[in-house]
């Protein structure tokens, strides 16, 4: 009776710890890789996203930053195959700083920074700006930016090529009272062949400098900035059943990539890259409700305003705010 009573009491000790063990087994997981590291998945009550939500740049942020885009960098090097399996690409790639050829299209078109700027716009004439900027000899007639679809850029150094082309839609818009009188001046435009009457036309001649900064375009990364400020000539056009180009060629150029990598460097984070330190993963299994907040004031706007708003390239506004910042204008 005493024996069968000690196993009763030691079954009781030791069922605290095997509830631990129980609890460690399903809300993490220990792997160990070939070379002995250590690789541990935490379910956290810690949550960065709620220094995010506030705005507040902890250094839990800051390497959760360095790593997102570090993770992207990395990935470049890397083939998807399908099904979640990727392959590290054969051969050495000339990385993209040190190349000298570049084909790029980015498509052009009207930017929007945030509500309120917009609103001080309203009834401004001229006040809009584009992806594509684009400066002028003299005061013209029409600014090619407003009616330019998509810009291609094509660069080899090897061979001195510095072109961009302009590409414009023959159809006309019907929201833009100037686009039918431009469609008929790119016309004629495009069937000049003799160079006197060339440099006496307002659109092939009046181009000064182009640039641009790439946002979801080919080949290139985002946010890389071209400049062609030098030396700017029409060299030739064409037409299809769908749109004009226009194409200038160039004495030389400007390209600054955006490395955030650099921009947003975190020591600490890359010493335990370096020290193989253990990865801890905060992981939300529960489903998250979106929440939107208005940039101005910090209030919740529902979500429905949220996405309109967004779609349209526009930060989230309250109502509060955005009766105010009407109000204002009216007054």
């Amino acid at each position: 009776m005493k024996r069968i009573k000690e196993r009763v009491l030691g079954v009781l000790r030791a069922l605290p710890f095997g509830l631990q063990g129980a609890e460690r087994e399903i809300m993490g997981s220990n792997n160990t890789g070939e070379d002995g590291t250590v690789i541990t998945q935490e379910v956290s009550d810690e949550r960065v996203a709620k220094h995010l939500l506030k705005g507040e740049v902890t250094q839990e942020v800051e390497e959760l930053r360095y790593r997102t885009y570090k993770v992207s960098n990395e990935s470049e090097n890397y083939n998807y195959a399908g099904n979640g399996v990727a392959f590290k690409a054969e051969g050495i790639e000339t990385p993209r700083k040190d190349r000298t050829k570049f084909n790029v299209t980015q498509e052009n078109r009207i930017i929007c920074s945030s509500i309120l700027k917009e609103l001080q716009h309203v009834d401004n004439y001229g006040a809009e700006e584009y992806r594509v900027e684009i400066s002028y000899n003299d005061i013209v007639r029409f600014k090619l930016e407003q009616f330019a679809h998509t810009i291609n850029v094509r660069i080899d150094e090897s061979e001195g090529v510095i072109e961009t082309t302009l590409r414009f839609w023959k159809a006309a818009d019907k929201y833009k009272i100037t686009s039918r009188p431009f469609l008929n001046a790119l016309k004629k435009a495009v069937d000049l062949d003799n160079k006197y009457a060339i440099s006496r036309n307002e659109i092939l001649s009046s181009v000064k400098t182009i640039s641009f900064s790439t946002y979801k375009a080919s080949g290139d990364d985002d946010f890389t900035t071209y400049a062609f400020t030098d030396g700017c000539r029409y060299i030739g056009s064409s037409e299809t059943d769908d749109e004009y180009t226009l194409t200038f060629a160039w004495d030389s150029y400007v390209r600054s990539p955006l490395n955030l990598e650099e921009k947003y460097y975190s020591k600490t984070m890359d010493d335990k890259y370096k020290a193989r330190e253990r990865k801890n993963v905060d992981l939300n299994l529960s489903p998250l409700e979106k929440k939107h907040f208005c940039h101005l004031c910090g209030r919740e706007v529902d979500e429905y305003s949220a996405n309109i708003q967004m779609a349209d390239g526009q930060p989230p506004i309250c109502n509060e705010c955005l009766k105010k910042a009407l109000k204002n204008k009216q007054s």
